[in-house]
């Protein structure tokens, strides 16, 4: 017969459990200690320079942006304080860039890209800058002018040919701007007046604002349809320099707005 303290509580003939022997229940072995969910990851954070650069970066980006949309061109010098501020601002913003950039990399890299992304970002960045100068300026001057625009004839200064995804175009600068705009036009028409593109003038249209700014229609050299033919004129009273321009077009500047 079995004793009594071998059976359980109800005394239905089992063998009481022993609570003291009972083995402990495994550990997770995902358990973690409640500081290391307190330790703070620096290197998943975004760094306020990083972010303040991003920021800067997509408000000058937006306005290049804008700048190819809108179908307008500022022709007129703008104030050089404005411009040299902005550029001062895109360079620094480009500096503080790059050294943040070199000083922590996501991943290792040589000498030869280190100094390359010194050089040549605070470079891009200033030119960004220098690019939202003319739109603040055309805002202000014409954001909301209503002159109409007319008929207007400037001489052409320079022919450059498309390539890299730029159209063929006839650049102007009237006001001796030293940056001069282009025009699109077709490859037939710019195959046809090229060598003597010095001698003819191009018809644009054109309004001017109460201050003297002078903005024209254009839709720039990077689109994706055929332009419309442009109105071409012989121009007696081109410029010497640009009349003497008998250069090939591909010799002609690749980086201007």
């Amino acid at each position: 017969m079995e004793r009594r303290g071998d059976l359980t509580g109800g005394g239905f003939g089992r063998r009481r459990a022993s609570l003291t022997d009972a083995p402990s229940p495994p550990r997770s072995a995902n358990a973690s200690p409640a500081h290391v969910f307190a330790a703070d990851d620096t290197g998943r954070r975004i760094a306020p320079l990083r972010l303040a650069g991003y920021g800067f970066g997509g408000l000058l980006g937006m306005l290049c942006i804008e700048a190819m949309l809108s179908g307008t061109s500022l022709i007129t010098p703008i104030d050089e304080t404005l411009r040299n501020v902005m550029r001062g601002i895109g360079l620094i913003v480009g500096v503080l860039l790059a050294l943040f950039t070199v000083a922590r990399p996501a991943e290792p890299m040589g000498a030869l890209k280190k100094f390359a992304i010194l050089l040549f970002l605070p470079v891009m960045t200033g030119f960004v800058g220098d690019q939202a100068a003319w739109r603040i300026a055309d805002w202000h001057a014409f954001g909301l002018s209503s002159a109409e625009y007319h008929p207007t004839s400037y001489p052409i200064t320079y022919a450059s040919h498309g390539r890299r995804g730029r159209r063929d175009s006839f650049e102007i600068d009237p006001f001796d701007v030293k940056s001069g705009t282009d025009i699109a036009v077709p490859a037939a028409q710019f195959e046809a007046i090229w060598p003597h593109h010095g001698d003819y003038c191009i018809t644009v249209m054109a309004r001017r604002s109460a201050s003297g700014a002078v903005e024209i229609l254009n839709d720039g050299v990077f689109t994706l349809r055929e332009p419309e033919p442009a109105v071409l004129t012989p121009c007696p009273a081109a410029k010497a320099g640009a009349a003497g321009d008998r250069g090939s077009p591909w010799d002609k500047k690749e980086f201007r707005p």
